[in-house]
């Protein structure tokens, strides 16, 4: 069987992660918004581009994380 604790802290950093992404894209969604506004664009540019750049970076870090812990 499998150690209990050990699954429950493993579900709680993906439960931290998930929280932390929809707070960031929420608020990067409205921060393009905004600029995109104020440069009074037709398309919107910076809504598109400042959540894609955060997820790219963070799907990057995500792996050269589980990278390292899986050479330990």
């Amino acid at each position: 069987m499998k150690n209990n604790s050990n699954f429950n802290i493993q579900w709680g950093k993906f439960a931290g992660l998930a929280s932390q992404w929809a707070i960031v894209l929420t608020i990067l969604i409205f921060l393009g918004r905004f600029i995109d506004r104020k440069m009074a664009r037709i398309a919107p540019l910076f809504l598109w581009i400042l959540p894609s750049l955060f997820i790219v970076f963070s799907l990057f870090k995500i792996v050269k994380d589980t990278q390292l812990k899986s050479k330990k």
